[in-house]
């Protein structure tokens, strides 16, 4: 069945009349900014005459629950309204199946719309839905678990965990607070990796994957790379004084960093990483603590297909 409705759709088109659309809402994204999204989509979706419906999220892993849920509710479309992190739930809700992922930006970020042609204004996102192109793009694996646009451990793990708890500071200047204090805070980690045939051995300041050009907002940790070129983009970045590390955030900003001693950025299909002790860590922004051991990271290639604006 799954290979019959692939094939309907390439070879056919998708029929916007049999098109069903669930949108699951995380109210708390963009310090509540979502929840009032949901007083200005919904005349516009029912002018549409589309099947469509709503699920709202109270609490972590709810999103991912509600995404697993539409598989076998007759959804074609499953939409992440909020941030990166609720876009990294659905998205491991649905990943395998024939659903098609949109996005309506509403979280502190919006990393993986900016790489992935989707538009950060309200109205535009929602006509993508509708008169978009739908896009391979690839996802990034760490044992279990996918990310849309990006893994780190070290530093910006540190700082995910700290910009979490941020009350009076969100969005781009929660990031660069959380970057500034953990520059000072943070203890750099001994640690061994593999991409390909290339190798380290030492002490980091941080190691991540990038899938999309940006992490933590406007951090252009990943200046080259694509979400549908097959590969990831990782950065390696050795262990630091305060004062160098505090040097470096706004060139790792403006995606200048390449080239900068004890910086390496690689391009590939998989790293193997090798850490002593759990260390900070993020996927999609979500913090979480990475265990000892060994670990690998990997592409997989053309899971998702996303509604874009962009014809690639």
């Amino acid at each position: 069945m799954l290979c019959f409705i692939v094939l309907r759709f390439y070879s056919k088109g998708w029929n916007l009349k049999d098109s069903r659309y669930l949108f699951i809402v995380n109210p708390a994204a963009g310090q509540g900014r979502t929840a009032g999204l949901f007083g200005t989509i919904k005349p516009l979706l029912e002018g549409r005459k589309i099947p469509f419906e709503f699920r709202f999220t109270s609490g972590p892993g709810e999103a991912e629950s509600f995404a697993r849920d539409a598989l076998s509710g007759g959804f074609t479309h499953v939409v992440a309204m909020g941030g990166d992190g609720t876009s990294h739930e659905v998205v491991n809700g649905i990943l395998g199946s024939s659903v098609i992922f949109g996005v309506i930006p509403s979280g502190s970020g919006n990393d993986f719309p900016k790489s992935a042609g989707i538009p950060l204004e309200t109205g535009e996102a929602l006509e993508t839905l509708f008169s978009g192109r739908v896009r391979a793009v690839d996802v990034g694996k760490l044992g279990d678990a996918c990310f849309i646009n990006g893994l780190g451990i070290g530093l910006d793990g540190a700082v995910s965990h700290r910009f979490k708890k941020l009350k009076h500071f969100r969005g781009q200047l929660g990031y660069v607070l959380g970057a500034v204090q953990e520059a000072f805070m943070f203890e750099g980690f001994p640690a061994e990796i593999a991409v390909g045939d290339w190798k380290f051995s030492g002490r980091l300041l941080l190691v991540g994957a990038s899938n999309g050009m940006y992490q933590g907002g406007k951090f252009r940790l990943a200046p080259w790379a694509r979400v549908d070129d097959g590969l990831l983009d990782f950065h390696i970045i050795n262990d630091k004084s305060p004062v160098e590390r505090l040097i470096q955030i706004p060139k790792v900003l403006k995606g200048e960093h390449a080239g900068l001693p004890g910086v390496e950025l690689k391009t590939g299909a998989a790293m193997e990483i090798t850490v002593e002790r759990p260390q900070p860590a993020h996927m999609d922004g979500e913090p979480f603590y990475i265990d000892s051991g060994t670990h690998r990271v990997e592409v997989v290639p053309g899971a998702l297909r996303i509604m874009s604006s962009e014809r690639r």
